[in-house]
């Protein structure tokens, strides 16, 4: 049995860009699912599915860029606190330009999310990196610039699911659920919840925009058209992580 902590560690989520400013928020559709692609469901009946181009924002009763007073309020002191603060390094010359040391990530990536780099957890968002200082004419330099702290809570209820909350700068982020059993806290817009299958998912969601194994956990991404990444374990959906961009912040 997979613990509800191993499914949210592998819930990190591979952002690669930012979503598209001033997009429509048309009103959601109802779907009608076939009984072959309901089939497998750990609810199958008394279910509403919807399609929808706005972004998930909710998830465990906490909407993103909320307080972290609220997710307190809401399920009282973390069982598990870890504190972080994001940095990246730049090699900068005097033509003003820094380039992010960031390994494997590109430039892009580096500049807008520097806690990926070199990290297979659960990365934090925080906003665009503040600019690096140019050194002096004719020299060469290695800046490394701090960022926001970020603090995770953890939460492992009782039910055997856990939630992980990203707090930046006294904002909630992103959110992750992970755990094996159907629960009304973690039904998204569209009417998934924790249980439902992979082809459900994708009827629902459509095909998503790149997918990828995580050791045994198999990660769908929507995060450009919807802010969300859904994790399954056998083909059942067992993490759903939405999370907060730096355009989101400013």
């Amino acid at each position: 049995m997979v613990s509800s902590k191993k499914i949210v560690a592998a819930a990190a989520i591979a952002l690669t860009m930012a979503f598209a400013a001033g997009s429509v928020n048309a009103a959601p559709a109802r779907l009608s699912i076939p009984n072959n692609i309901m089939k497998g469901a750990a609810i199958t009946s008394g279910r509403s599915f919807y399609s929808t181009n706005v972004p998930e924002d909710k998830l465990a009763g906490i909407k993103l860029g909320r307080k972290a007073q609220d997710v307190l309020k809401l399920w009282g002191n973390p069982t598990r606190i870890s504190v972080a603060r994001t940095s990246t390094s730049y090699e900068a010359n005097d033509a003003v330009t820094a380039t992010p040391a960031a390994g494997n990530m590109t430039a892009a990536m580096a500049a807008s999310f520097p806690q990926l780099a070199g990290k297979g957890g659960l990365p934090g968002l925080t906003g665009a990196l503040p600019k690096a200082a140019a050194p002096a004419a004719d020299s060469v330099a290695t800046v490394t610039v701090t960022g926001q702290e970020e603090v995770t809570w953890a939460y492992d209820l009782r039910n055997g699911i856990t939630l992980e909350f990203i707090i930046t700068d006294g904002l909630v982020t992103q959110i992750t659920m992970g755990g094996v059993t159907p629960w009304t806290f973690s039904k998204t817009r569209t009417g998934l919840m924790l249980g439902d299958t992979y082809k459900l998912v994708l009827y629902v969601c459509g095909y998503p925009e790149n997918q990828n194994y995580a050791g045994k956990f198999l990660r769908a991404s929507y995060v450009n058209k919807s802010r969300v990444l859904y994790t399954f374990l056998d083909k059942k959906l067992v993490g759903i992580t939405i999370a907060m961009v730096p355009t989101d912040l400013h």
